[in-house]
């Protein structure tokens, strides 16, 4: 059976090196699909460095069709006289900027010369640029007008005469006016409001109520405390609450005293019965006798070895798994 060795590994989550490597260990990302090594030594087997050295879609390939993506930086930018020319030339930031010094922006550009734009038709009332053409058409068509002072104001008194008449229009006169207006702002004392003062006697008042009956209330939410009125069901449901359901023998402090054999020591009674039990927070650590305790549990010296120092020595091992875990 062949013998099976494994990388450090990272199957789903975050792309990238491993936060730490050892020196020259090596650890494949399938996030990425990259492969790193470890490089340089600390001193103490630890890396200073983490590189990428290997992996598809890692890296350029010098031949055949890749898909690149993301922001690439060049080291060696294009020289001056290297200018793109053809349709699959790159093209260096001061070749645009040069190309781009020439145009106007989309947004509040400043014309310099004599700009021309397109005539608009007569009579177009958009944000079409107009032309100094479209302009001086549209004033020949507007003409003079006829608003002469004589004819409007014929008593020069710088009211046009027709807004004069309408100043003694008599009010039956005026079309399209309410039928009706909203009243001015008033107030009535009690007195002069009919029954208020009856209706008023029959409510309880907001302090020192004395209420009659079976006054009812909304019921709080159960665990509030604060001054709301507290209804039966309100009280009956904090009571259920405080047995919390607890079965007819012991929801009452007699019966559950009978339940804890009416032993007013309880806790140190089960605390001593506990002491003699091994701790689980020790993780059997607590053992009075581990050398016996292995011995009974069928595990021989490799088990007292630590994982990073194991001495293997005699017999063989076949079809062996070596995984160097995941980062």
């Amino acid at each position: 059976m062949a013998n099976t060795i494994q990388l450090k590994r990272r199957v789903s989550g975050v792309a990238g090196a491993p936060a730490a490597l050892k020196s020259g260990e090596l650890a494949h990302n399938e996030v990425d699909n990259t492969v790193y090594v470890g490089k340089g030594d600390d001193g103490s087997g630890n890396a200073t460095a983490i590189v990428p050295v290997a992996g598809s879609g890692g890296f350029i390939a010098l031949v055949g069709t890749q898909t690149v993506s993301g922001s690439k930086t060049f080291s060696l930018v294009p020289k001056s006289g290297q200018d793109a020319s053809g349709g699959t030339d790159l093209v260096r930031k001061s070749q645009v900027d040069s190309l781009l010094s020439a145009k106007a922006p989309l947004a509040s550009p400043s014309f310099t010369g004599s700009p021309t734009a397109p005539t608009a038709v007569a009579g177009t009332n958009s944000t079409q640029i107009a032309t100094t053409a479209f302009v001086n058409d549209a004033i020949a068509g507007f003409g003079a007008g006829d608003m002469a002072k004589s004819t409007y104001d014929t008593d020069n008194d710088g009211k046009v005469d027709a807004a004069e008449i309408a100043d003694t229009v008599p009010w039956s006169g005026i079309t399209g006016k309410p039928t009706s207006f909203t009243p001015s702002s008033h107030s009535h004392s009690i007195a002069q409001v009919t029954g208020l003062q009856t209706a008023l006697d029959a409510k309880a008042p907001l302090a020192s109520a004395a209420l009659t009956g079976s006054p009812t209330a909304p019921t709080a939410t159960a665990g509030t405390n604060t001054t709301q009125i507290a209804t039966t069901a309100f009280v009956a449901a904090t009571i259920g609450a405080l047995i919390d359901a607890a079965p007819g023998a012991m929801d009452t402090l007699n019966e559950l005293a009978a339940a804890l054999g009416d032993d007013p020591n309880f806790a140190t009674t089960v605390t001593n019965a506990l002491a003699g039990k091994l701790s689980a927070a020790s993780n059997l650590s607590d053992l009075p006798n581990k050398a016996t305790s292995r011995s009974n549990l069928g595990l021989g010296s490799i088990a007292t070895q630590a994982a990073n120092n194991v001495a293997i020595t005699g017999g063989a091992i076949n079809g062996i798994t070596l995984d160097g875990g995941t980062f």
